[in-house]
């Protein structure tokens, strides 16, 4: 099989297994806050100068043209999700290239003649595949880890590229792209931080002026408070009983930050192909720690099967080598029982309005519901409460075709929770006097077992709210539809 077919199948692989379970289930938090910020863009806002907006501008601006569109996002998602694990499989093979192979980092390995030489570098390219396929969502770190991969690839030989690419992959989340720069200067292309660095600077500057102010506030500001939204690690089983499947689910996170350090321990004095993906290896783990939920996982299950394949290539003694094959393949299991058991188990589905993406089919009944209850009026939806909150749901914004009457899609403990964010949404608010106010009751909204759970915030929203909406009241599943007073 020639070079050229194996890539165009594990690209069509990958797409496959992230596209088989696309097309259902919406994430009303965090699908909510991207669709919503492409619209908001599409129509000539600003982030952080008009909306409220902690994360880079680049996924916005990416989805923008699509306008909303619940289906746009998920194609895009499933050709970055296959990129990425290409990516991953050519940086595979140029770590472990056969024994007595010269594994310069400024020289293409010669292609394996041999099914076997493949072994490893498939094998990492089976776990970034299931890895980028659950979770899905329209989040940016499918697009920052193409970049960032597409960086280390191409260095130390295109240094421009290298540079360039990393410099994008910051303007969708500045952590990856400073790991894939520092990576690509540690296989020899030092001058690559300049263009990666000019890049970045390029992609935030027309945001750093229009509001300096609000971007600094929005995200550096908003690191002072992300800790509220940590989560205990995972490790207590009970509750889940001695399912393997379970077991594999709840442990992944602590699998992962094992898997680095059995790979610190056993892969000492890597070639700098491989330290190259140690600063990506180290941004995922301090992505994970800030919340181990199957969201934040996503870039150590790609940059770690990369790291212990390599050392496994290397490494001599068998049973080193066959520990660290095995933290590979049980990503790479986790990724695809998770997908098989979105398919076999797969709920009931229900339409949603306007859109041939399906939800399941209470949410989608409850969805549809409230759209018909608004009837195109303004409404602000909000979690039961103001003053401690876990989730919002502004995907009811994107469904309905409505704008929200604030700045703040976002519902985040300690910034929607604070006196004076409140203070400037009462004021929106009674500016735009929006008819309804839908408050969501989803268990998704419980307070958690972290800071957020124990805050009390203002309660200055809600009061407003209690006084201002009194009108009739119906009530639609999770959701309560209540009219503005007279």
């Amino acid at each position: 099989m020639s070079a050229t077919v194996l890539r165009a199948l594990l690209f069509a692989a990958a797409a496959a297994l992230s596209a088989s379970t696309i097309w259902f289930g919406v994430g009303p938090h965090d699908e909510g806050l991207m669709l919503n910020a492409a619209r908001r863009i599409a129509g000539g806002q600003l982030p952080y100068r008009d909306f409220w907006w902690n994360y880079g501008p680049g996924q916005p601006y990416l989805l923008a043209p699509f306008g909303g569109s619940l289906v746009g996002w998920r194609v895009v998602r499933v050709l970055l999700d296959a990129a990425v694990a290409l990516l991953a499989f050519e940086l595979a093979r140029r770590m472990t290239v056969p024994a007595g192979e010269a594994r310069r980092a400024d020289a293409a390995p010669p292609w394996p003649r041999t099914a076997r030489a493949l072994a490893l570098p498939l094998l990492a390219w089976l776990a970034v595949a299931g890895a980028m396929a659950f979770p899905t969502g329209p989040g940016p770190n499918p697009a920052a880890l193409a970049l960032g991969l597409g960086a280390l690839l191409a260095a130390p030989r295109h240094v421009r590229a290298a540079g360039v690419l990393a410099g994008l992959a910051a303007v969708f989340r500045v952590e990856i792209g400073v790991a894939a720069a520092l990576g690509v200067a540690i296989l020899g292309a030092p001058r690559a931080l300049a263009w990666a660095a000019g890049v970045a600077a390029l992609g935030w500057l027309p945001f750093l002026l229009a509001a300096p102010s609000d971007l600094v506030e929005d995200t550096l500001g908003f690191l002072g408070v992300q800790g509220m939204q940590r989560l205990p690690f995972p490790l207590d089983p009970s509750g889940v009983g001695l399912d393997p499947n379970q077991l594999l689910e709840l442990w992944m996170p602590a699998i992962l930050v094992a898997g680095l350090a059995l790979w610190a321990l056993l892969g000492r004095r890597p070639p700098r192909v491989e330290a190259a993906l140690v600063p990506l290896a180290l941004a995922g783990l301090a992505y994970l720690l800030g919340r181990t939920d199957e969201f934040h996982q996503v870039p150590l299950a790609v940059a770690l099967p990369l790291l212990v394949v390599a050392a496994a290539a290397r490494v001599r003694a068998a049973p080193a080598r066959a520990a660290l094959i095995a933290v590979v393949a049980l990503v790479a299991v986790h990724g695809l029982e998770r997908k098989a058991g979105q398919l076999v188990h797969r709920p009931a589905l229900g339409d949603l309005p306007g859109t041939p993406v399906k939800a399941e089919a209470r949410e989608a009944a409850d969805l549809r519901a409230v759209v018909r209850a608004v009837g195109g009026e303004s409404f602000l939806v909000v979690p039961p409460r103001t003053d401690r909150v876990t989730v919002g749901n502004p995907l009811l914004y994107v469904l309905a075709g409505a704008e929200n009457p604030t700045r703040y899609d976002v519902m985040q403990p300690g910034v929607v929770t604070e006196r004076g964010v409140q203070r400037e949404i009462v004021a929106d608010l009674r500016r735009a006097r929006p008819r309804f106010l839908v408050r969501w009751h989803d268990p998704r909204t419980a307070p958690e077992d972290n800071a957020s759970g124990r805050e009390r915030g203002a309660c200055l929203l809600d009061t407003y709210l209690t006084r201002t909406f009194t009108g009739p009241r119906r009530r639609y599943g999770t959701f309560v539809v209540t009219e503005r007073g007279s």
